[in-house]
């Protein structure tokens, strides 16, 4: 059995998925638990009409795309442990005059003064974390794009269910996921940058990618950190 990796561009994302080419009568496809999305096909199927399927079936994907995420979301953060940066941290709590939270090599130090709400706390300090270092990211991707002389856009934070960020260019807007917080710091940049290059090029064209390769040509490997 022989094993590729084929990409099809969309209208609003890239897809990547691997191709499996195995003794089969029908293109079949599944994702599995960690989102990937595996397809296979026998040796004759065009690669073209592999890419077709795949289009076709979009709005599944989706559908389970946004389950995985909601599923995944689940666990990046709990009473005793949470997820940033992609590495897990121990929560540890603790009772003070000022509620403040802080993070070290393996553990994130929770301070409640008496009566504070220990979510809100945390949620605040996931809401400033997320302020901080997106908005640096922002400003070294400006940086990174200065040859194309880009205005520095507003920069807004959301939960968002299926959709790691987005870009208005009539409002020269980039919204970001929250959740982000919680993955590689490489992958938060491969979004950022994405965002950023649709002030370029509005579409998932190739050369919308070769803007991002130019920039950072292990994008590939970036946005498989999340899978």
């Amino acid at each position: 059995m022989r094993t590729t990796k084929q990409t099809i561009q969309c209208k609003k994302y890239p897809i990547c998925y691997t191709l499996l080419r195995k003794k089969v009568k029908n293109i079949n496809m599944h994702i599995e638990n960690n989102g990937e999305i595996i397809v296979s096909a026998n040796a004759f199927v065009p690669l073209e009409r592999i890419d077709d399927f795949v289009f076709d079936k979009l709005s599944w994907i989706q559908k389970h795309r946004e389950a995985i995420l909601r599923r995944s979301q689940r666990v990046l953060r709990s009473d005793t442990e949470m997820m940033l940066f992609g590495k897990t941290y121990q929560i540890k709590y603790s009772e003070g005059r000022f509620s403040h939270v802080s993070y070290g090599k393996d553990t994130i130090q929770v301070v409640l003064k008496e009566g504070a709400e220990k979510d809100r706390v945390v949620q605040l300090f996931l809401d400033k974390l997320c302020n901080d270092v997106y908005t640096d990211i922002a400003k070294i991707t400006h940086r990174m794009l200065e040859d194309y002389h880009l205005t520095f856009p507003t920069i807004k934070i959301r939960r968002m269910k299926s959709r790691w960020g987005s870009c208005i260019p009539t409002k020269h807007q980039i919204t970001l996921n929250k959740q982000l917080i919680h993955y590689p710091i490489e992958f938060i940049e491969y979004v950022v940058l994405h965002e950023f290059v649709h002030f370029i090029q509005p579409n998932h064209s190739k050369a919308f990618y070769r803007i991002i390769e130019n920039h950072m040509p292990d994008y590939r490997e970036r946005m498989a950190l999340v899978r």
